[in-house]
């Protein structure tokens, strides 16, 4: 073959990686500041030893690090990105390889982009380095590589700290004598195959029941509907595979959201994860004649769905067993060895995994709610007096103790672990039972002031309010009456405002942190929580969080259906955030203000010199730096903070972001879909949602792009700059600035890009009750006349203004 062109801007696509090499991690350097503490541990962990002789880098031969080199494919990306989510702490190490490829010698300026570290050779020689892992933002290094005429080796020795979401990303760019050269892998007798998969597998296209492509499927293609299990038990089950040699259509089965092809060649391997989104449909549990269960009747159904599981997946590795097993309490049920899955969960308590705060949560209920006896109980006394249950306590771990839903988990687990167990010495805490449990106290009535004061930080999370709910509901029924009251009264207010923006059949609010559910308000995790208020709404399995209710006598607040199903336009505060809503028949605007009118945001303590890093005040400041700001002003750089929705149901509905990955592989936050890589500024007024979205020169991801899945709407037109969106009676248009190019990911006919680093965009909502037809809205929308001013970064649309002026935010740096 004669190589490959650079792919968008510039960007280097096709590489061969080997690793991750993953081993054991310790550092006996300790520091009550974890926030400090992970900082140091990430400026020492590269040892940016020499690469040395390669070797020949062969596809199936293990490379320096006695990894396997493998061919990197990753459709659409613009990044080698193996990111995961590491429960225990880990040094990390991966190579990449590449070949650029020129007629002459010249000098290449690149930008080099990762959030490792990273040794950058060309040719055996080291042009450049980052020196050291950052969690975030991403780093950029510019430098030049000398290249000769002919082949030139490019080599990226990469290093991380791998604990939680851990970024183990790279990427190169080309920034000038960007047609002079090509792009080809060191291993030159696998090229031309990688090059055939490849091409094969970017061909596809999503028609109704069938994948389609340009030619016939080559040797070694096979497909499977496989993708993810929340049950642990079923995960473990090898995937099905269908042989699909020489086919140019794979017919789909109804039913099947998800299909991944894969074209073995040798010892060459490519995957493409398709996403079919007219197969994802809302789930109702109802009678046979349509109607709803009662309240009662449906929560036994929502007991036993998870019961049912044996352990909810975490991922590929293993499972956490605990609102299973309480469900399965529930029921009397012992169809399942929950023994076996008791010690082993006891195991992961004791190795203090990342999140075995949840489990410990679930076990204190268990306890509450269930005799144990024998070697269970002692066991079960040894691994809670010698667990760490804040992070100035002694140990070496990763665990996330900061986020506003960890931190209740914890407090109340300390509060309640003390108080199962007064006279005991707790090694760990270097306190008695009875000290940690007014210590758990004093933390848990610190958290209820601040939420009481300020709302909620991680506001609306689809995901993590699942989580708080069940840490709340442990302390409503394991806590003397005041803070009981106190807690309820907080579940309350949590229930009222993802109530508030429930939208006929979904979830439809901004959010201080999500994930990629964010596409499918009708099938995010707290839709759960809805579903047990409102029978007649879409369930989901809400990672199984309802198991903790089972055994709760927390009682569900009147009037929360009635908030579901007004009309509303209102805005209110929570965390440092101003939520603006409006829904009514026809349609849901929704969105928070970038920037606030003035206001004074509540002060991050990690800033200041002399702090009492004991307090929750530092805990929260702590969270703002890890997990983001709800301080949302442009400029600023995004986590997983979801900004604005339009929808006309909980199926339709879309959204602009500023991705955070150039591809939908690897776990990021912020993510393709989830997040804002760069927040942009957002007014909303009556219908009407004005965005400005401008990318500083800092961040490799130069477009914006639209999520609107055109199969979910009646009806589509497509005008210019605008998209015309009806469902029923509601209306939707969306105009930007920049032309809307469709591409096609992971779904077909879901996303419109605008290629430019300063765009705007302007959503008009309407509906039959105001408009009388489509036709009508479509002229008012028009009328509106939008324009935007690149220069003075000016948005305006008849009486509507809008500015960009870009924040920095220093919290947002680590």
């Amino acid at each position: 073959m004669s190589g490959w062109k650079l792919g968008l801007d510039g960007f280097v696509t096709h590489f061969m990686v080997s690793g991750p090499q993953e081993e054991p991690y310790f550092n006996e350097a300790k520091d009550k500041n974890q926030l400090r503490y992970e900082a140091y541990l990430r400026s020492v962990i590269a040892e940016h030893k020499p690469v040395g002789e390669t070797g020949e880098i062969l596809v199936g031969e293990k490379s320096r690090l006695n990894e396997e080199w493998k061919y990197y494919y990753d459709s659409g990306s613009c990044f080698v990105n193996i990111s995961t989510f590491y429960s225990v702490m880990r040094r990390i190490h991966f190579d990449i390889a590449t070949v650029l490829e020129t007629s002459s010698d010249i000098d290449v300026m690149v930008a080099l982009w990762s959030y490792a570290a990273v040794d950058v050779y060309c040719n055996g020689r080291l042009e450049g380095a980052l020196k050291q892992p950052v969690y975030k933002p991403i780093q950029k290094k510019e430098l030049t590589l000398h290249l000769k005429a002919g082949r030139n080796l490019i080599y990226l020795a990469c290093e991380n700290l791998g604990v939680r979401d851990t970024r183990s990303v790279a990427g190169l760019q080309i920034l000038n004598h960007k047609d002079e050269i090509k792009v080809s892998i060191p291993d030159e007798a696998c090229a031309d195959a990688a090059a055939v998969a490849e091409a094969f597998l970017e061909s596809a296209r999503l028609e109704s029941n069938k994948l389609c492509f340009d030619s016939p499927a080559p040797a070694g293609t096979s497909y499977t509907y496989r993708y993810h299990e929340e049950d642990f038990a079923k995960a473990k089950i090898p995937a099905v595979w269908y042989q699909a040699e020489g086919k140019n259509e794979i017919l789909l089965e109804n039913g099947q959201p998800y299909v991944t092809v894969k074209v073995v060649l040798g010892k060459l391997e490519l995957k493409r994860v398709f996403e079919r989104t007219e197969q994802l449909v809302p789930k109702y549990a109802l009678r046979e004649d349509g109607s709803a269960f009662s309240f009662e009747e449906n929560k036994e159904l929502i007991f036993r769905r998870i019961a049912d599981v044996m352990s909810e997946s975490r991922g590929e590795k293993f499972g956490f067993p605990i609102s299973n097993i309480l469900a399965r309490k529930h029921f009397n049920d012992n169809s399942m060895d929950d023994e076996r899955l008791m010690y082993e969960m006891l195991e992961m308590i004791e190795e203090r995994y990342d999140c075995s705060d949840f489990l410990m949560c679930g076990l204190i209920r268990y306890l509450h709610n269930y005799p144990v006896e024998g070697a269970m109980k002692e066991r079960i006394k040894d691994v809670m007096i010698n667990y760490r249950y804040w992070m100035d306590m002694d140990g070496f771990d990763g665990m996330c103790f900061w986020s506003e839903n960890h931190a209740l988990m914890f407090y109340t687990c300390a509060m309640n672990a003390g108080e199962m167990y007064p006279d005991e010495y707790f090694p760990r805490a270097k306190m008695t039972g009875r000290e940690l449990h007014l210590y758990g106290r004093n933390k848990v009535l610190q958290w209820l002031d601040d939420v009481e004061e300020y709302g909620f930080e991680e506001f609306l999370s689809t995901v993590y309010m699942c989580v708080t709910f069940a840490a709340l509901i442990n302390v409503v029924d394991y806590s003397e009456p005041e803070i009981s009251k106190r807690a309820a009264a907080v579940t309350d207010k949590m229930l009222s405002m993802l109530a508030l923006h429930t939208y006929k059949t979904g979830i439809v609010a901004p959010m201080g942190r999500v994930y990629r559910s964010v596409l499918y308000p009708f099938d995010q995790g707290a839709m759960a929580l809805m579903n047990l208020i409102n029978p007649k709404l879409p369930y989901t399995f809400g990672e199984g969080w309802l198991g903790f209710y089972a055994s709760s006598h927390y009682p569900i607040p009147e009037g929360l259906v009635k908030l579901m199903e007004d009309d509303v336009e209102t805005n209110y505060t929570t965390g440092n955030a101003r939520v603006y809503l409006e829904k009514n028949d026809d349609y849901c605007l929704t969105s928070v203000a970038s920037p606030r009118e003035p206001f004074t945001r509540w002060e991050n303590e990690t800033l200041k010199e002399d702090v009492d890093i004991t307090t929750h005040n530092f805990t929260k400041s702590f969270n703002e730096r890890f997990h983001g700001t709800t301080y949302f002003r442009p400029g600023t750089y995004g986590y997983q903070q979801h900004m604005w929705y339009a929808a006309l149901d909980g199926e339709a509905s879309i959204f602009v972001t500023h991705p955070g990955s150039t591809s939908e592989e690897g776990d990021m936050r912020p993510g393709y879909w989830h997040g804002n890589g760069v927040m942009p500024a957002l007014k909303q007024q009556q219908g009407l949602l004005g965005g400005i979205y401008v990318i500083p020169d800092e961040h490799p991801i130069g477009y914006t792009h639209l999520y609107c899945p055109e199969c979910r709407f009646d009806e589509v037109i497509h005008e210019e700059n605008w998209i015309f969106l009806r469902k029923e009676t509601g209306y939707l248009a969306l105009w930007c600035s920049e032309k809307l190019e469709a591409h096609n990911g992971m779904n077909f006919n879901c996303e419109q890009r605008a290629y430019s680093k300063n765009a705007a965009y302007l959503c008009v909502c309407g509906g039959k009750k105001s408009d009388v037809s489509f036709a009508t809205f479509k002229k008012r929308a028009k009328e509106t006349s939008p324009s935007y001013d690149k220069e003075s970064k000016t948005l305006t649309a008849q009486e509507f203004e809008l500015s960009y002026a870009a924040c920095k935010d220093v919290t947002q740096f680590l």
